[in-house]
């Protein structure tokens, strides 16, 4: 019989699907129809419709119909021929909540645990909820259509499983890794174990320190270029490890310069030494400094081995963990306390092992003077040479003294490295303040430090310091050039005659070499008028000013009176033809050498102490110099103000001098 679209019901039933919740099933107050009851599953058995039913959409109901032509539900032959297949299982091994790892879930069991919820509405093709549903269309003589409108939470929450397995074997690491299966049934094998030996961008990461291969150590071997004239003060060593002193950095001493080298040998004699892994005393590096390469020992060696060289020594193993062992041993321990030669790692158990050729930066942070005469010093025959071939030997900087010394940096020498590109393209190891991780190198590069510091060797001349200061001026953004005399030349032309300017510090910050009295002399000073035309700058602290601010305060004075200090290099920041008057009781800095000076154009003159000056040469007291107050807490000195008028005078006068000699230069010339 035919039932006319009257008689067809627009009455919808939708079966909502919650899950993973033990909340009983939501009914109607009038309880469910038997039309509703057709659709609902009377038994855990009860078959689910298939992904393929679910996935038809409300608007293809009515097209459904007008194909049927009789009572027949639309998609019964869907049901029955395709029943419900639940997902596969996972892959990988997953221990579920009391039920054995061999036990395989039923279809059953699936759909019991789903809670089937009727409701029932009218229909509407807009409805648009966030459920899952079932929908059919009822009638009084049976079930003749369905609506179907589902969106797939469970579909959508293996899909998101899926991807996430997928990522995550694509980004697994890429260095070795063993592979691993979990052999334990009914458990999840959610990772694999990173092996005790991984290597990564060139380095090498050992936790286990027997993974290690045998290490024999080399060096120290001279980097030189024969057509540079032979430079010397650089060297490599191969398959060495780094430690620092972690004694010397505190009071009084404050270095930071000091590093330990572990060499790695195979030679019996020193081996059989108890004492190979422990550094020589501090006093005894410049007695060793022939003994660097592992040739004889000396006698004067007091831990029976070759200590090195200034800043760097030497300890000697046949393997880290070897050294682990003699470092730890309580005798040993006992000397280095005793010597201040404490080193760090104390006890290694991860190595990082740096494969590509690295620089050793090392050098006094807190001491402007001993960090230019010490370290750059050294090293700029070498910048002149890499940066001349455009090639620098080594990639990577490790930096014990200032960690970010390479970036923008309130130390000293670290913003004049950065300033003048001093390493090139070569980029910075940042090192772990960790007591167990030691830093090995397949080679290492390494600046003898102090190896200028005199100044006598001939590598550091005139030409290489201009280029270094013209650089530096350049890239700091200095007011005025280094050479100041095409300025001058032209002030002369013009008749133009600009302010005398003098720079001035009295070191009051610190606790030796306090200039007292200073400020008084320059108040009165300025009210004078012989001295108009004079600009008198005073400094408060060095310490207080940024680099940048430093070297601006040394660029723009004329003349510098100063108490001496490690601040007084800040004199490469000045321009040529300055004159220096350095003051003070004891401790004068190493710009007094002439050798320096001749690289400056400049003038330098010393006032020292009157107790001194008198007790040694036997001079006149009349001659220009300090008088000293020492004590527990340090020493100051003070100057007559007859004496620092002097001073000023005569330099007032000397450059008067010279632009006048300038002036008629030029004058002659032009006749």
């Amino acid at each position: 019989m035919s039932i006319a679209p009257s008689q067809i019901s627009t009455t919808t039933t939708h079966l909502l699907l919650r899950r993973n919740t033990s909340a009983a099933p939501d009914e109607d107050e009038d309880g469910p129809s038997d039309s509703h009851r057709a659709l609902l599953p009377s038994s855990s058995t009860a078959p689910l419709l298939p992904p393929s039913a679910v996935r038809q959409r409300s608007d293809s109901v009515p097209r459904l119909l007008e194909q049927s032509g009789h009572g027949a539900h639309p998609l019964g032959n869907a049901v029955d021929t395709q029943p419900y297949a639940p997902p596969a299982p996972p892959s990988h091994k997953r221990k579920q909540s009391d039920i054995p790892g061999d036990v395989e879930i039923s279809p059953s069991a699936f759909r019991t645990s789903l809670n089937l919820e009727k409701i029932e509405q009218g229909w509407n093709d807009d409805d648009d909820d966030d459920s899952i549903v079932y929908t059919g269309v009822g009638n009084t003589a049976g079930l003749v259509g369905g609506k179907i409108r589902v969106r797939w939470m469970a579909l959508t929450i293996m899909t998101f499983l899926a991807l996430y397995t997928t990522s995550r074997r694509r980004h697994a690491p890429s260095y070795n890794i063993r592979a691993h299966e979990e052999e334990a049934q009914g458990y999840e094998s959610v990772g694999e174990p990173i092996e005790a030996r991984i290597k990564y961008n060139s380095i090498e990461y050992y936790s286990d320190l027997s993974r290690m291969g045998p290490l024999l150590s080399t060096g120290p071997n001279a980097v030189d270029y024969p057509d540079r004239n032979n430079i010397e003060g650089m060297y490599t060593y191969e398959n060495v490890c780094v430690t620092k002193n972690v004694d010397f950095p505190k009071p009084p001493f404050s270095d930071t310069s000091m590093r330990g080298l572990i060499r790695f040998t195979d030679k019996k004699d020193i081996l059989k030494n108890d004492r190979r892994c422990v550094p020589c005393r501090a006093e005894e590096i410049t007695e060793q400094q022939g003994t660097t390469s592992g040739g004889a020992v000396a006698k004067t060696s007091s831990v029976g081995h070759p200590c090195g060289m200034k800043g760097l020594h030497e300890m000697y193993a046949s393997s880290v963990s070897d050294w682990n062992t003699c470092i730890n041993t309580k005798e040993n321990h006992s000397i280095m306390i005793r010597t201040k030669q404490s080193q760090s790692p104390s006890h290694v158990t991860n190595v990082h092992f740096f494969e590509r050729p690295t620089f050793l930066l090392q050098f006094t942070a807190n001491d402007r003077e001993r960090s230019l005469f010490d370290t750059l010093f050294s090293y700029l025959p070498y910048w002149h040479a890499f940066r001349s071939s455009q090639s620098y030997p080594f990639d990577g900087i490790l930096s014990h003294s200032v960690e970010g010394c390479l970036s923008h940096s309130r130390n000293w020498l670290c913003e004049i490295l950065h300033h003048i590109s001093a390493f090139g393209s070569a980029k910075e190891i940042l090192w772990e303040q960790s007591p167990d991780t030691l830093y090995c190198f397949r080679s290492l590069y390494i600046n003898a430090m102090g190896y200028q510091r005199s100044l006598s060797s001939g590598q550091l001349n005139k030409p290489l310091m201009d280029e270094f200061r013209d650089e530096l001026f350049r890239s700091l953004a200095l007011p005025r050039p280094r050479d100041m005399n095409e300025i001058r030349k032209k002030d002369a032309k013009l008749g133009m005659t600009r302010p005398f300017r003098i720079a001035l510090h009295a070191n009051a910050q610190h606790s030796i070499n306090v200039w007292t009295g200073m400020e008084d002399h320059v108040v009165r000073a300025r009210g004078m008028t012989k001295y108009h035309g004079v600009e008198f700058t005073t400094i408060d602290s060095f310490d207080e000013l940024t680099v940048a601010e430093q070297a601006r305060a040394l660029n723009l004075a004329d003349a510098v009176i100063m108490s001496t200090g490690e601040h007084m290099a800040n004199a490469i920041f000045a321009t040529d033809d300055t004159a220096f008057v350095e003051l003070g009781c004891e401790g004068f800095s190493s710009i007094a050498n002439p050798r320096f000076i001749g690289f400056v154009v400049g003038t330098h003159k010393s006032v020292k102490d009157c107790d001194a000056i008198d007790g040694n040469t036997g001079m006149d007291e009349k001659v220009a110099c300090v008088k000293c107050v020492r004590d527990e807490m340090g020493s100051s000195f003070s100057i007559s103000e007859d004496l620092f008028h002097s001073i000023v005078d005569e330099l007032i006068k000397s450059h008067q001098e010279k632009i006048a000699f300038m002036r008629d230069s030029r004058s002659l010339f032009e006749e």
